[in-house]
């Protein structure tokens, strides 16, 4: 299925928000599917953190049983782009709750 720019956009900002594939093809409609969204994700490099999860346990399963020193620093690699790609979700949200939370202190203390 062939997304719009804005629909990618969505798709993007939804998946770093946390959302899972069956929710963002709800949101986005028109007959897309979950498996739409999962290859858009998979095409452009986006990975929901529940997919970002399941690749960090298999690639620590197969850090154990890696052969070569140059297979290790491969999977070590995967690894850590993974973390980094969570902790920058993770983060960005931080900062839009802080937001959030300011804008909602002002709205009590002025009721």
């Amino acid at each position: 299925m062939e997304f719009t720019n804005e629909e990618q956009d969505k798709i993007a900002n939804l998946i770093t928000k946390g959302e899972k594939f069956q929710v963002i093809a709800k949101k986005i409609g028109g007959g897309c599917s979950w498996q739409d969204i999962q290859a858009f994700c998979w095409q452009s490099g986006n990975m929901s953190w529940q997919g970002s999860k399941k690749m960090i346990s298999s690639r620590l399963k197969k850090l154990a049983t890696a052969g070569t020193r140059a297979e290790r620093e491969q999977l070590a690699a995967a690894i850590r782009e993974r973390v980094d790609y969570l902790y920058y979700c993770a983060r960005g949200m931080k900062e839009k709750i802080d937001a959030f939370e300011k804008v909602a202190a002002k709205f009590i203390k002025l009721t």
